[in-house]
């Protein structure tokens, strides 16, 4: 967990010469900036890279040689020293290995001028910039010489930029970003119990000086922890604390951050909508910032890309889903009307079979005279005589009996066969004078 140091403009000194005014300006101007360095020392907890204005730095370092450096008084080279430092911290994202030269140059700067505190921060932040190519062994070097300056510190041990020793909160301050360092460093390494005792060092000095965004780096770097251990629900109730923390210091940095991870967690989790909405938010601090946070803009716009993939996907699914119901739904509803004329056919169909069984049983009854013979109509066909008679076709009566046309058609035809007519006018005729519309 890197903690960085808040922002401040540094103006160059300018060009020697050998006037009076020239000289005092540069006196003034050093001794100005000194203030800066001994202001910003005492700053506790956070700063931030963002906003630093390197090519004002450059020019101040760039007019210092060290053989130059060397007979300049204490003024000058603290001046330069914190030039080197503000280097370091605003190259870190956008150009690693210039950022590796400036802390270097800041580390031996601060050790010439005798100070504790510069060369700490130059130490842990080489240790930091070989962290981030997993350069294990080199980070946990550089470190410890971060941990022992802490310990001079602790001792009591001055320097001149605190000739009457180290304030406690600033030696908190220091100790607390280098143990959230130390226990990245042990976690990335698999040795997680060690890196919990280093979170646990930071929480406990985090709380006692409510520093909220420490709070929020420590609780996003534990939701990290979480999320890479597969424990998404312990990763998410980290990262919302992380965010609480962010919004109650004001800093959208880290505000961002953790919205960006949940972002992944919920894809992970194949909650897509959810995962966009934080993916869009944090997009609005990256989109505003990317020249500084490019990493993390192009991860926003990476992970964005496969949720929308996703979305797609889902939606194209969705549809097919849902034509194939409509589908299914029409062949269901086909099918059933089907079946349903199907189980009416087949009903007429058994009962005429039964009328004709019925029928055939009586055939051998022979009347000697038509006018003598009693005519035995079914059921059926006492319905369908007097629909004939008020002069429907066979499938206007089929569709007012529910039948087919060819179950009236046969009924027809069996209604003649009894009457013994050669048409359907001749059948009226006999079954009027036989009197069987008055017996229906």
């Amino acid at each position: 967990m890197t903690l960085r140091r808040r922002n401040f403009t540094l103006n160059p000194p300018p060009k020697q010469c050998f006037c009076y005014f020239c000289d005092v300006m540069r006196k003034g101007i050093v001794i100005t900036t000194v203030l800066l360095f001994c202001v910003t020392a005492t700053q506790a907890q956070y700063n931030d890279h963002r906003d630093r204005k390197l090519d004002s730095l450059e020019n101040v370092v760039a007019r210092w040689t060290p053989e130059r450096l060397a007979d300049e008084p204490f003024d000058t080279k603290a001046a330069v020293c914190l030039a080197y430092s503000e280097l370091m911290y605003g190259y870190e994202r956008i150009n690693p290995e210039r950022s590796m030269y400036a802390a270097h140059r800041a580390f031996r700067l601060g050790n010439r001028l005798g100070s504790l505190y510069q060369p700490y921060l130059a130490s842990k932040f080489i240790g930091q910039l070989y962290y981030n190519v997993e350069k294990y062994d080199s980070t946990i070097y550089y470190y410890n010489i971060a941990l022992g300056y802490l310990e001079r510190m602790a001792a009591g041990e001055s320097g001149p930029d605190n000739p009457d020793g180290y304030p406690q909160e600033k030696i908190d301050d220091a100790a607390s970003s280098l143990y959230g360092n130390i226990g990245n460093l042990y976690y990335e390494i698999d040795s997680v119990e060690q890196a919990m005792t280093y979170y646990a060092k930071a929480g406990e000095i985090f709380d006692k000086y409510d520093w909220k965004v420490s709070n929020a780096i420590l609780w996003h770097n534990m939701g990290e922890i979480w999320a890479e251990d597969g424990e998404y629900d312990k990763a998410i109730e980290c990262y919302n604390k992380s965010i609480g923390y962010g919004m109650a210091a004001g800093d959208s940095l880290w505000v961002a951050s953790p919205k960006l991870s949940l972002g992944t967690i919920y894809m992970k989790k194949g909650r897509t909508t959810k995962a966009m909405r934080y993916l869009k938010e944090a997009d609005k601090y990256y989109s505003v910032h990317q020249d500084q946070e490019y990493n993390d803009r192009i991860a926003t716009l990476d992970v964005m890309g496969q949720a929308l993939r996703v979305q797609k996907r889902q939606s194209t699914l969705l549809a097919i889903g849902l034509a194939a119901l409509v589908i299914v739904l029409l062949a269901i509803l086909y099918m059933s009307r089907r079946i349903n004329r199907l189980n009416k056919e087949n009903a007429g169909a058994d009962e005429a079979i039964t009328e004709a069984l019925t029928e055939n049983e009586h055939k051998q009854e022979v009347r000697k005279s038509r006018y003598e013979q009693t005519i035995r109509l079914t059921e059926r066909e006492a319905e369908v005589l007097p629909l004939i008679a008020a002069g429907m076709t066979s499938k206007e009566i089929a569709q007012k009996l529910c039948l087919t046309e060819q179950t009236i058609k046969w009924r027809r035809q069996k209604l003649m066969e009894k009457l013994d007519a050669r048409n359907t006018a001749e059948m009226l005729t006999k079954a009027q004078e036989l009197g069987l519309f008055n017996r229906t």
